[in-house]
């Protein structure tokens, strides 16, 4: 996976991972976020092509990091509403995790 960090201003960084979101990138995009020195910090999704279990753990939880995120392929939202359901959660709202009509098939 490739992550592509693009600084909109200083107050702002998007990270724009693409391939696959799998475990081993989960520490790296955390590291980053941490590290960042911005006021609000997103996570793009739009060039990943596959998310494992817990790169969609790290996504479901994004909002209790102030991470935002953006273009989430819809099967990780309804995957991220089914273990909410199953763990007895609430739903995510649409602030947890936006999605553009260009994600859609």
């Amino acid at each position: 996976m490739k992550i592509t960090p693009v600084r909109v201003d200083r107050g702002q960084l998007t990270l724009r991972p693409s391939g696959q979101f799998t475990k081993e990138y989960v520490p790296e995009v955390e590291r980053t976020v941490a590290n960042a020195e911005a006021r609000s910090v997103g996570l793009d999704l739009e060039n990943v092509t596959f998310v494992d279990r817990e790169a969609m753990a790290f996504i479901g939880s994004a909002k209790s990091k102030n991470l935002a995120i953006e273009n989430c392929p819809s099967y990780v939202i309804r995957w991220i509403e089914q273990e909410r359901l199953r763990s007895g959660s609430s739903s995510p709202s649409d602030s947890d995790t936006q999605q553009s009509e260009a994600s859609e098939p």
